[in-house]
């Protein structure tokens, strides 16, 4: 089975651009074609409303790669406004953006043996990544209503970023919460966070680039193939994605994933795996525990068959660092690889992927903050401007609230 990676803006191109690194390391994933095609191209697809961020990364990447017709690209950008990302320019070539992706996508579904699903990657918070992004969304559910569709989004800082950051957030997460299977959810501060937990030791800051990494190796770590969903022939049919929505986010009302990620060597799996725990954010600005509903857990590069043995501590440990919900009786599920192709040869990685309430930060966040501007009359005329109707805005808050309701209601 075959997986199509869409990637949306700036940020999802750059996201990608690390993403695809790690899948052709891995033989197996390319021997199975889950994201690589058999004549060595990827399944892949470059939407950006502007050239110079897509055109750069391409040449940092092996062109031959990528396949030069799937690379969609618009001649202005989008402002930062998800109305004029998801309604497009009323004029000029770049109106039919939207159409022109979609067609590439097709066309790329086409070339599956056994097309499975679509994974987006792009901001929530950019015109191109959130209106774009959310758009496209909609479209592909509507062109493959059984197909599994996963989002990879990044969430900006909690300020700074742009005054309509929190607009654009809301209106695009409004969207996915209707149109997609499961959201992938990175937050900007939250990888900032970990990331300098961890290199403090080293003495070195953290680099944009850094984030970009580590969210392609969380990505890579959930998504690249694993022995435990592998059959017996030996070859992946690309499920991993769709296997983790099944095992951690069952419940269409609360199907944010948050994922964490470490690799290194010379270390036990114990060791490994409290690494990972230990720059995990516990408790919310008021000292409330976050609570996780379901947990997976991915051990890579068990070459001697050890990691089971440490199963029932690491169980333990990840019950307790995410504070499991006490009504899932299996609230923590392993998935083994005897071959780390996310890391150095004689490295070893362990990646959780959890349903978790601490999105229930960003969330409430968002929500508080458009409010405000939105009684406020801020910035709102720059989204008239662009065709969004009042109604619209009021749904996504009536959306975004009801998740917030469900995540407290699940882990309370």
């Amino acid at each position: 089975m075959s997986n199509v990676v869409v990637q949306v803006g700036q940020c999802g191109n750059q996201l990608g651009q690390h993403f695809w690194k790690q899948v052709l390391k891995d033989k197996q994933n390319n021997d199975s074609h889950g994201f690589v095609h058999y004549d060595g191209k990827f399944h892949s697809v470059n939407v950006d409303s502007e050239p110079k961020v897509v055109k750069r990364l391409l040449k940092d990447n092996k062109q031959s790669n990528f396949r030069k017709e799937n690379v969609i690209l618009g001649k202005r950008g989008r402002g930062t406004n998800w109305a004029l990302g998801y309604n497009g320019p009323k004029s000029g070539d770049d109106r039919d953006l939207l159409g022109i992706a979609t067609e590439a996508i097709r066309k790329e579904v086409e070339r599956c043996d056994s097309f499975s699903g679509i994974v987006m990657v792009h901001s929530i918070s950019g015109g191109t990544g959130s209106g774009v992004g959310a758009h496209l969304s909609e479209i592909l559910r509507d062109e493959y209503p059984l197909a599994y569709q996963l989002s990879c989004v990044v969430a900006p800082h909690a300020t700074g970023e742009s005054p309509l950051q929190h607009y654009n957030s809301l209106l695009c997460l409004s969207w996915l919460q209707r149109f997609s299977d499961s959201i992938m959810f990175f937050q900007n501060d939250d990888i900032l966070y970990r990331l300098n937990k961890r290199l403090k030791s080293d003495g070195r800051s953290v680099s944009f680039n850094d984030m970009n990494l580590h969210i392609a190796a969380c990505m890579a770590g959930v998504m690249l193939p694993v022995d435990s969903v592998t059959p017996k022939c030996g070859m992946s049919i690309g499920m991993e994605p769709w296997e983790m929505i099944r095992s951690i986010c069952p419940i269409p009302t609360t199907k944010f994933i948050h994922i964490n990620q470490l690799n290194k060597s010379k270390l036990s799996w114990d060791e490994l795996t409290s690494q990972v725990l230990h720059t995990v954010k516990r408790h919310d600005s008021a000292g409330k525990t976050f609570s996780s509903i379901a947990n997976l857990v991915i051990a890579r590069g068990d070459t001697t068959r050890s990691f089971p043995g440490h199963m029932t501590s690491i169980s333990q440990k990840v019950k307790a660092t995410y504070s499991a919900v006490t009504w899932n009786p299996f609230p923590v599920d392993f998935w083994i690889a005897r071959h780390n192709s996310i890391g150095a040869k004689d490295s070893a990685s362990v990646t959780i992927a959890s349903n978790y309430s601490n999105v229930l930060d960003v969330l409430e966040r968002t929500v508080r903050r458009s409010q405000q501007m939105y009684d406020a009359g801020a910035y709102l005329h720059w989204y008239w401007k662009h065709g969004l109707e009042k109604d619209v805005f009021e749904s996504s808050f009536e959306t975004i609230e009801t998740v917030i309701k469900n995540y407290k209601d699940a882990v309370s």
